[in-house]
């Protein structure tokens, strides 16, 4: 069994239904999705030496089986510029999230290097009861849940896919570079499409995958975003 089917197996034993962000950071990586540095910390000064190592500025997001949505838990705080600021955030997470999900299991706080801003996209993947694994694509962040600017295709996708996955959505020319801003680089967004496929056919457990947002840089991608939500496998498949 590889590192991705143990952290998955593993999650599904301990009865979860998603993975932590770091299980899903880790998948990721193991498929060649690029994610900004981060580490698991699970004191103020782990997190302050874990600034140090990453660079500030960094993001604090919470570890925790039962928060999925870590902004609607007040679980999520950004660029951290220092380390007072930091220790202030540390204790500013721990707070929000005791009081907007008292329930939940704390296993500790992702420190994570900001990644700088640029064009976000959504990529996704979805396991449907009829055409099975399924790739999405569309403009991210608030556009993601504002203009629902998506487009799908099942998987498993090849190169031409994920070029007409792009091209096919209402946003298309926001990733070709408008009113000054650069051009996203379309090979980075082909690999992390096709890499997205690759680990849903690989892995039948996923029944949804997640990035967003992956941000488009000129030269480069990062998923600054990942969650994995599983389903445990019927008859055997």
């Amino acid at each position: 069994m590889n590192e991705c089917e143990e952290i998955i197996q593993k999650a599904l034993a301990a009865g979860r239904s998603s993975l932590l962000i770091s299980e899903a950071r880790r998948i990721c990586r193991l498929h060649n999705i690029p994610t900004p540095d981060s580490q698991v910390t699970e004191s103020a000064e782990d997190a302050v030496e874990a600034a140090k190592k990453v660079g500030f500025p960094v993001a604090l997001k919470i570890v925790s089986p039962q928060i999925l949505h870590k902004s609607d838990a007040g679980g999520v705080i950004l660029n951290v510029n220092d380390e007072t600021a930091l220790r202030a955030a540390y204790q500013k997470l721990f707070a929000d999230v005791g009081k907007n999900k008292p329930e939940a299991k704390i296993l500790g706080v992702l420190v994570e290097k900001m990644m700088p801003p640029s064009t976000e996209v959504i990529v996704g993947g979805i396991r449907d009861s009829q055409f099975g694994p399924s790739v999405m694509f569309g403009m991210g962040g608030i556009f993601a849940e504002v203009y629902k600017d998506v487009a799908f295709r099942v998987a498993p996708i090849d190169r031409i896919d994920a070029l007409n996955l792009m091209h096919e959505i209402k946003g298309a020319k926001i990733l070709q570079g408008v009113r000054g801003e650069p051009a996203a680089d379309t090979e980075a967004l082909v690999k992390v499409l096709l890499n997205a496929s690759a680990l849903m056919m690989e892995h039948s457990s996923i029944s949804q995958l997640d990035l967003n947002p992956v941000i488009a840089y000129p030269d480069g991608a990062c998923a600054v975003d990942s969650r994995i939500v599983m389903a445990p496998v019927k008859g055997g498949e």
